[in-house]
């Protein structure tokens, strides 16, 4: 019989993928596979063309159809043009990808990767799964009937030497961990930085938005500490931050799951398999600094939180509740439960008061903290030290009508001047010409936030052919960075054309400001070969921002307005970076 043995690989930006390539290896595991989980980034990649056994991919989607951060090197090994066209003839393979359809570029990451495999003699296993959010069940209402298929074609080629472990039955936890006498040297608890974190500190802290405005903005200020080596970012790259949960949050979290008396006593972690565990996280710690630094307590659980917690509720009820949400069946009534309300595993677990989590099981049911990353609104170029961040502070009611704050601007909002952080930098999908190129940038809202690096790069080159179309509600409410933007009006280094939404009775947005400037743009786009750029939120704005620029094409003659921005966005004159 072949080897029973299963190779997961993921690609996974906020943790999604990674979360999905473990609940495939707990299905794996049921079947009797002997599995093992890697990153792509992580694997030894010359191993993938020797591979005897098949290799599930599992990949995510970032930025504006870009890979995630710990595929990107697998991805740029396998795309060597030295490689042979069969190098992959005895691999088989399965993709499955996550991402949203209501984005431009749904699950390229995914698509590429599988026509890759593919051209270099990789055989698929089953066809691609694509996982969209916009789905009523959300990821989950592709990859369950994927995973169904995968498994029938798998228990085909590879019959079952037993049966399938019931799902009544705990999966193996992941790690051993075990308090140890507190007289151990506790040096061994010390934290490593991650591979290519700068430390830096909080300088500066200041409300950009009026005090009486819905929506709080912040400038937050870090001064980079590193005196060996100053890092270089370029305009339109991204600061990544790793948040911690507040005090007060773990103070009262440790207390609902009764460990507040052993919180600070120090713990061993020995994981099963090294992979498991990032290299940063210390093998002797406590709870305490587990869930103020690597466990995200704040949100909102997946289905596999809710497939864990059910082997560990002592009470009939809960486990029958958290079983019905561990269903094909019970993802409408998850999604009405959890997913739409937004609520937390704290929430979830405040009404669970019977499922707790044993010790040994932490890192197998609660999610990992997720980096964030912010457009850099400074240039090295004129501040090598100061890396500056527009941030919206994430702050809303929920359908419980519960107020919410984001972890990580609630984390910055309380941050006290003068704390260091780790900061690393990672490569944005907007890039700015070297030379003198005109540049037309929209930017409504912190859309603006990459554009000021921009505008701030090209103006210590003495270069002024800048023009933003900004947008926000009022003047005097949300006018981000308004009085930079005006230093450089006054000595003629920027155009700025703003769109204050709400300041008059008929609502103007910056799409109707670009059609105002349709004989300027033309002139830029069609005689200078002007680079066009688009940032802010992704609901409607890009989409209309893309229509008037067609509308602007068109009415200067150009039968085929739509193919001409498509030919744009080719050639990289048309680039957007939106979110949602």
């Amino acid at each position: 019989m072949s080897e029973r043995r299963l190779l997961i690989l993921y690609g996974s930006q906020t943790g999604y993928a990674k979360d999905t390539a473990y609940r495939i290896a707990r299905q794996a595991w049921r079947r009797h596979f002997s599995v093992s989980v890697q990153s792509m980034d992580q694997v030894d990649k010359w191993s993938i063309f020797t591979t005897t056994y098949p290799v599930i991919f599992v990949c995510s989607t970032t930025g504006q159809g870009e890979e995630p951060d710990n595929m990107k090197k697998f991805w740029r090994f396998i795309l060597r043009k030295t490689i042979p066209y069969d190098a992959l003839s005895g691999l088989k393979y399965a993709v499955f990808g996550l991402g949203d359809s209501s984005y431009q570029k749904f699950n390229f990451p995914a698509k590429r990767l599988s026509r890759r495999l593919q051209q270099l003699g990789g055989t698929p296993i089953v066809d691609r799964g694509d996982g969209d959010d916009q789905h009523y069940l959300g990821l989950d209402g592709a990859l369950d009937p994927w995973l169904e298929n995968l498994w029938a074609v798998l228990l085909d080629r590879y019959p079952l030497p037993k049966p399938i472990v019931p799902e009544s039955v705990a999966p193996d936890p992941s790690c051993d961990i075990d308090y140890i006498d507190e007289q151990i040297d506790a040096s061994v608890g010390k934290t490593e930085l991650i591979p290519g974190t700068h430390l830096a500190r909080l300088v500066k802290s200041d409300r950009m938005t009026a005090p009486d405005h819905f929506q709080d903005v912040h400038l937050f200020e870090f001064e980079l500490d590193d005196s060996t080596q100053t890092p270089q970012w370029s305009p339109g790259d991204c600061a990544v931050l790793r948040p911690e949960n507040l005090d007060s949050d773990v103070n009262d979290f440790l207390q609902q799951m009764h460990w507040t008396e052993h919180a600070d006593k120090l713990l061993q972690i020995k994981p099963r398999d090294e992979s498991i565990i990032p290299k940063w996280i210390p093998r002797c710690t406590t709870l305490r600094w587990l869930f103020t630094n690597y466990f995200d307590i704040m949100a909102v659980p997946r289905r596999s939180f809710f497939e864990m917690l059910y082997y560990f509720s002592s009470s009939e009820n809960e486990k029958e509740r958290l079983h019905e949400f561990t269903t094909s069946e019970g993802q409408d009534e998850l999604q009405t439960y959890c997913m739409r309300p937004r609520r937390t595993i704290v929430e979830v677990l405040d009404d669970l008061p019977c499922s707790r989590v044993p010790l040994e099981y932490i890192f197998d049911v609660f999610p990992e903290i997720a980096d964030r990353s912010f457009s850099i609104s400074s240039a090295s170029a004129v501040t090598p030290h100061r890396v500056d961040l527009t941030v919206a502070i994430v702050n809303y009611k929920t359908l419980m009508q519960k107020p919410r704050v984001g972890v990580c601007t609630k984390w910055l909002l309380n941050m006290e001047l003068g704390r260091t952080v780790g900061l690393r930098f990672a490569k944005g999908t907007m890039k700015l010409p070297a030379g003198p190129t005109p540049i037309i940038m929209v930017g409504p809202g912190t859309g603006i936030a990459a554009f000021m690096a921009f505008i701030d790069d090209r103006v210590s080159r003495n270069i002024s052919a800048n023009y933003l179309f900004f947008g926000c509600r009022n003047e005097h409410g949300d006018f981000l960075h308004q009085e930079q933007l005006q230093k450089w009006v006054s000595c003629d280094k920027l155009q700025l054309f703003c769109a204050f939404s709400r300041d008059q009775e008929n609502t103007i947005y910056v799409q109707q400001r670009v059609r105002e400037q349709g004989d300027l743009l033309w002139s830029l786009i069609s005689e200078q070969d002007a680079i066009v750029y688009v940032s802010g939120n992704a609901n409607r704005m890009p989409d209309d921002v893309r229509q008037a620029f067609t509308d602007v094409i068109a009415d200067h003659g150009v039968d085929d307005a739509a193919a001409y921005v498509q030919a744009m966005v080719k050639t990289g004159r048309y680039q957007e970076e939106c979110w949602y």
